[in-house]
Formats: C-alpha cells, sequence, structure tokens
C-alpha cells in the first residue's frame, strides 16, 4: 500500500495497513507538509532585536530581550527571546475606522512560483500524500491578530455586522487558496485556528455556530467539491466544538495536547467520524513520563483514536526545543508508533478488556 493509499483509508476509516507517519526517525514517511509563502503587502518584516533598554538588568541574556515583527497587515508582534510565536503587541485594526483598508489588503493573493513548485513536486512523487497549509491558514487567529484578542472577543457581541464583513472576507481570501491548491494536484489543505484554553473553549459553542460554522462549512465544502481532505490545528480544550467541527465537514484535527481533555473522551466524542493527527501530549506525558510511559501513551493512542478501521495519524512536534522535549524521548515516541500503530489494533486497555 503507497503513502497516498494509506492517509487517504486512514483519514476516512476505511483500513489502512498501519497508521500513516510523520516522524523524525529517518525511515519512510507518507505525508509531506507544504508551507508555501503568505501573500506579501510590503508591510511585513522579519523578526528583529530590539535595542537593550536602558533600564533592563542582566541585558547580556538573549532569551530575556525583546524581539519584534510586522505581519502582512501592519499588526506590531513581539516575544521575549529568539525564538517563539510572540504577541500581538498594536494590532492593525486597532479600530474598526480601519476596516475597508484592511479588507483591501486582505484580498492579496499569494506568491504563485512556489505554486508552480509544488506542482511539480507533486508530479514527481505521486504516491506521496500531500498537505498544504493555507496562506491565509486562519479565521479565528487572523481576526483576533488583526483586533487584539480581548477587543476581539467583545467585538462579537458589541460589532457583530464588522465582525461578520472581517470573517467574510478571510473566508474569501482562504477560497482562493483552496482553488489554487486544487490547481496544484495536493490532496489536502489545513487551517489553523486554536481555539481552546487548558480547561474550555475561548468562545461559546452558540457564538462558534453563529459566526464561523458557516464560514467552515461554506469552506469545507467547497474543499470537498475540489476533491480535497480538510485538516486543522486546534490545540486546547476543544471537545465541545468537535462533533460540530465534523457536521461543518472536518476530516482530520491536528491536536498536540489530547490528556486534558481524555483520550477516552476524544473517542467517545468523535471516534470513526473524525481522525487525528497527533503527537504523544505535548504538555505532560512528553515532559513528565518515562520512555515506558511514552510507549503506554502511544498505545492508548492507537486503541482510543485508531481503532476505527483508521483514525489516527502519528506526528512529531515540530519544534521540540521550544517545549524541551528530549532527543531520547522523541525517539522513544517514533519506536512505539513504528511498533504499536499496526492494524489490525493488537493491544486493548485492561479496564476494557475487563468490560
Amino acid at each position: 500500500m503507497h503513502s497516498l493509499e494509506r492517509v487517504r483509508r486512514a483519514i476516512h476509516f476505511q483500513g489502512p495497513d498501519h497508521i500513516p507517519h510523520f516522524l523524525t526517525d529517518g525511515l519512510p514517511n507518507d505525508i509531506v507538509w507544504l508551507w508555501p509563502p503568505r501573500p506579501r503587502t510590503g508591510l511585513s518584516t522579519d523578526w528583529y532585536e530590539l535595542a537593550e533598554e536602558p533600564a533592563a538588568s542582566g541585558g547580556s541574556d538573549r532569551s530575556t530581550r525583546r524581539w519584534r515583527r510586522f505581519d502582512e497587515w501592519g499588526t506590531r508582534w513581539e516575544r521575549f527571546g529568539p525564538s517563539g510565536n510572540g504577541e500581538v503587541a498594536e494590532p492593525a485594526l486597532a479600530d474598526w475606522s480601519r476596516l475597508d483598508e484592511v479588507l483591501r489588503l486582505l484580498t492579496t493573493p499569494p506568491p504563485l512560483e512556489p505554486l508552480v513548485e509544488i506542482r511539480s513536486q507533486v508530479a514527481a512523487a505521486p504516491d506521496l500524500y500531500y498537505l498544504g497549509v493555507l496562506q491565509y491558514p486562519s479565521l479565528y487567529e487572523a481576526a483576533h491578530g488583526l483586533r487584539g484578542l480581548s477587543p476581539f472577543l467583545m467585538d462579537l457581541y458589541e460589532h457583530p455586522t464588522e465582525v461578520g464583513r472581517l470573517l467574510d472576507r478571510l473566508a474569501e481570501s482562504q477560497m482562493m487558496c483552496i482553488d489554487l491548491y486544487a490547481d496544484c494536484g495536493v490532496h489536502g489543505v489545513m487551517w489553523y485556528d486554536d481555539w481552546g484554553m487548558q480547561e474550555r473553549t475561548f468562545i461559546s459553542p452558540k457564538l462558534w455556530e453563529r459566526y464561523f460554522a458557516p464560514c467552515y462549512r461554506l469552506l469545507w465544502e467547497h474543499a470537498h467539491a475540489r476533491g480535497l481532505d480538510v485538516w486543522m490545528h486546534s490545540c486546547g480544550y476543544i471537545l465541545p466544538f468537535l462533533s460540530r467541527m465534523v457536521d461543518c465537514g472536518l476530516n482530520v484535527i491536528q491536536m498536540d495536547q489530547q490528556e486534558n481533555m481524555g483520550l477516552a473522551a476524544l473517542d467517545r466524542a468523535v471516534g470513526g467520524s473524525l481522525a487525528f493527527w497527533c503527537p504523544v501530549d505535548i504538555q505532560h506525558t512528553m515532559i513528565t513520563g518515562s520512555e515506558a510511559d511514552i510507549e503506554e501513551y502511544v498505545r492508548r493512542m492507537v486503541y482510543h483514536l485508531g481503532r476505527h478501521n483508521g483514525g489516527l495519524v502519528s506526528k512529531v512536534y515540530p519544534t521540540p526545543q521550544d517545549v524541551a522535549h528530549t532527543p531520547e524521548k522523541i525517539a522513544a515516541m517514533c519506536r512505539a508508533f513504528r511498533k504499536w500503530g499496526v492494524y489490525p489494533v493488537a493491544w486493548t486497555p485492561e479496564e476494557d478488556r475487563a468490560a
């Protein structure tokens, strides 16, 4: 079974030979993860280190110094140290008076040259599964990146018309990206929207259904019509949204933490209807667990998430240095995924055997 068939069978619950892999152990993988550049408006900068502030103490430590960048829409981002995503320091859409200007910027198409390279890449190795991250990857995150998180959450109550216009424009730009990817021959497209805090969602299911479900449904139906699978990254506690995402057309959820919801709870909620692309939980077992704990957790992942004639794709967190994952634990995770991710599933948790 070649990789393209394996991934499709896994995420559509049609019986792969083993779980598809996206690992860093040097053995064959099944997915090519594509990150073409985002639109260029002339406003964006790379990260740069700010001059040391006179009042700062211990200024020789680069990890405590501030870094800054501007994104494509003019939002200023800052972080401490030379790595990390940073946070919004000054949003481009600090008030709604700039909405029309920002909406015009949001029509900027992505660079086309990388898409020509992707088309050639797909043609050269057609047995792999190609997954492209949208050049406009977010609805919720893009909106609160433009407005600031707290102001945007208040906007959902106080400025519904403006929020609707902003989300509609973001969805139009995402529709453009879907078509560009489909024309390249890729097999799946991916969104990025972190919908959860540690123990709850950022907004209520009612607000999610009002503002975001219609956009997702429109976009994901269009992606399916173009022959593409739909993947989304979303971390945090998102259990209340998962079945709603399935109803809108989501095929695969990529989450890096599961223990805050529980593997069994995820299985009960959407097992067999939503596939999972996951590493071992990056906040708990990969930090505090032993190599034996990691193998045990992988066995539970395969059982709860991957036993539905498919349903699980393995993954390694892409920046392990940011989350204190040691090479030894990463290697243990890769070994466990290769060992236990074979069908038919060969292991059942003791509590399920007893039942």
